[in-house]
């Protein structure tokens, strides 16, 4: 399919939807407005990570989450994330690649989370990994939206096994629409939140105040692909929090942990 006949169909799926018509109006108005993910905010985005990016042990030890920057890290079992890939290459279709599942399995299971969001799921690496580093004390809700003339709705989240689809409910909808159904599922607050759809800064900057104010103190927040603009840095940095940048494959992920109010 061209990028133009992708766009055709895009346009007539959610203009046929009118709850989709909020997301549609969005990615309309950036027509209108500045450009943040020109090449030179890229490039300033790269710069800004890479400046700032630590190994895995090292961050999680920052965070207060292990005993030494060289001690062990939980990681996702080998055996299931085979199973899972295996499942994946049978789908026949191409969806996103795996985020950082080490970051997101050893984060998970070092905060005990039970309460976890993320948005953006494709084939579930990554709701693969919460699922299995909560075990069934815990639940995650995603939320991802539409693949419109894709055809690739059947195969969305087909990494995860069955045996832990009951702990974990699919939002079926643009983050305009879901993620705000999404945080409202626990009202307690949110344990750990993975940022991974809307790419551009205006995505980022509508999502990540909505999964910030989610979050319980202590609960920590995960962006992946930073390094496509000045989002999260300007995030993290307009309001002064204590925030991380890791690096796997290439691509940085940012981390913010949020405070505890104080008395």
């Amino acid at each position: 399919m061209t990028p133009e006949l992708h766009k055709i169909r895009s346009t007539v799926f959610y203009l046929k939807s009118p709850r989709y018509w909020p997301h549609f109006i969005q990615k309309v108005k950036r027509y209108a407005q500045p450009n943040l993910d020109t090449p030179h905010w890229q490039d300033k985005a790269v710069q800004w990570a890479q400046a700032r990016a630590k190994p895995l042990g090292e961050l999680l030890f920052k965070f207060g989450l292990t005993g030494s920057q060289s001690g062990p890290i939980p990681t996702l079992d080998a055996a299931l994330l085979h199973l899972a890939q295996r499942r994946a290459a049978q789908s026949g279709c191409k969806m996103g690649g795996p985020a950082y599942l080490d970051l997101i399995y050893a984060v998970t299971r070092l905060t005990s989370a039970r309460t976890v969001v993320e948005t953006g799921v494709a084939y579930g690496w990554s709701s693969l990994a919460f699922l299995a580093a909560m075990g069934d004390a815990g639940r995650l809700v995603s939320v991802d939206r539409p693949y419109p003339g894709a055809g690739n709705e059947p195969f969305v989240g087909i990494a995860v096994p069955d045996e832990f689809r009951r702990r974990w409910l699919i939002i079926a909808e643009p983050d305009r629409n879901g993620l705000r159904k999404a945080v409202a599922q626990f009202p307690q607050g949110i344990d750990v939140a993975h940022y991974d759809s809307d790419k551009s800064y205006q995505g980022r900057e509508f999502a990540y105040p909505i999964i910030w104010n989610a979050l319980k103190p202590g609960g920590v927040f995960i962006s992946d692909d930073i390094q496509d603009n000045m989002a999260f840095a300007h995030f993290v940095e307009e309001k002064g929090l204590r925030y991380g940048v890791t690096e796997a494959q290439g691509k940085y992920v940012g981390i913010a942990m949020k405070a505890y109010a104080r008395i």
